[in-house]
């Protein structure tokens, strides 16, 4: 009897894995409870698999696979320029590029879908762990506005300063990064999702351009990597960090973030990491409380000292020369496009206000202190 060998066509594993992916899609979008248990009990299998590979690399592995993948596409341009050509060796470069950018297509699709798509239709924080934050008056955006502006008025003067009034910040990245994850550790006592292993964040080589896009930090799904932005003033750092490994936990939504990041800053023992907290929520809270608020509160409201307001920047006036002096392209032009594809992604993934969703912290965290 002859023996037959069977062999699974490569087609048909790409149908496969693209028709698993697809359906993993239909199933989040309508199944919360699916979405939730992905979170809790398949996700942290990535992160102490997958990204701890990729934290094996001391440079950022998703931002080298962009590069990649813009020379894989400027290949695909000269061949396809080259098509007029008759030849059987540009044809066989031809099929041999297409089957090529099949795969990763399919490969970046199941991996986007395993660790960022099913991760936006989870139940929410404020469903799974406040009352109170449904329903909010200006009584208590007052009140938070208060809170904070007191604590940053407070910390603002315990920092060592250059002559321009830059905080000089000398502590080892190392141990930055280290008191980041203990804060977001610590936090998994309340909150499980965030519990358990941390890759270390990463820097983005290319940030000057990052900086034309008004991005701090970026969460890469296909590599699970926390990534930050090296121009930016020192004071966004650790909120950033913190940022973005609350999104390597799962905590995809923006305000959610945004919120974590706040707890495990201000959560810190370092007073640094507090100030650093306080400051990046200010004008979420800051933007609401002078769209609510009439002519007596707004005049009675505590100012921000001269100090920490001058601390409230992205980047440094010397830093934003730099910046602009090396681009190639102009940083309103970058913004515009950053901004047109950052909201039109949160909402094709059902968050329908889009960028507007980062300002939403602000009621995570009247829920937090009213609790």
């Amino acid at each position: 009897m002859k023996l037959h060998k069977w062999h699974i066509k490569p087609l048909f594993i790409k149908l496969l894995l693209l028709a698993f992916a697809i359906f993993l899609n239909i199933l989040s979008w309508n199944s919360q409870t699916f979405s939730d248990w992905y979170i809790a009990n398949i996700l942290p299998v990535w992160i102490n698999t997958y990204s701890r590979f990729t934290n094996i690399f001391p440079f950022s592995a998703g931002e080298m696979l962009i590069i990649l993948a813009i020379i894989l596409i400027a290949a695909g341009i000269i061949i396809f320029l080259l098509g007029f050509l008759k030849s059987d060796k540009l044809k066989s470069l031809r099929r041999g590029y297409w089957n090529i950018i099949s795969w990763i297509a399919v490969c970046v699709f199941l991996i986007q879908t395993l660790n960022c798509f099913i991760l936006y239709h989870t139940s929410t924080l404020e469903s799974k762990y406040m009352d109170s934050a449904s329903q909010y008056g200006f009584e208590e955006l007052s009140s938070l506005r208060e809170n904070i502006v007191g604590k940053l008025n407070s910390l603002s003067g315990q920092f060592e300063r250059d002559s321009n009034g830059e905080i000089i910040y000398d502590a080892d990245w190392d141990l930055l990064y280290s008191k980041c994850i203990k804060s977001m550790q610590e936090l998994g006592e309340k909150y499980p999702n965030l519990s358990g292993y941390y890759p270390r964040p990463k820097r983005i080589y290319f940030s000057k351009f990052m900086s034309q896009q008004y991005l701090l930090g970026i969460f890469f799904p296909f590599t699970l990597e926390a990534n930050y932005n090296t121009e930016m003033y020192i004071t966004n750092m650790p909120y950033t960090i913190c940022h973005e490994l609350a999104h390597l936990k799962g905590y995809i939504y923006e305000d959610e973030a945004n919120f974590i990041a706040f707890m495990a800053c201000t959560g810190s023992d370092d007073l640094f990491l507090q100030y650093c907290g306080y400051l990046n929520v200010l004008n979420y809270v800051s933007n609401d409380f002078r769209n609510n608020a009439d002519k007596e509160a707004w005049n009675s409201r505590t100012l921000v000292k001269e100090e920490a307001a001058a601390d409230n920047i992205f980047l440094t006036a010397d830093t934003w020369e730099k910046v602009n002096n090396t681009s190639f392209f102009k940083t309103e032009t970058v913004e515009a496009v950053a901004n047109t594809l950052l909201d039109g992604n949160l909402k094709i993934n059902g968050i329908k206000d889009g960028i507007k969703s980062y300002s939403r912290v602000v009621r995570l965290l009247i829920g937090y202190y009213t609790m």
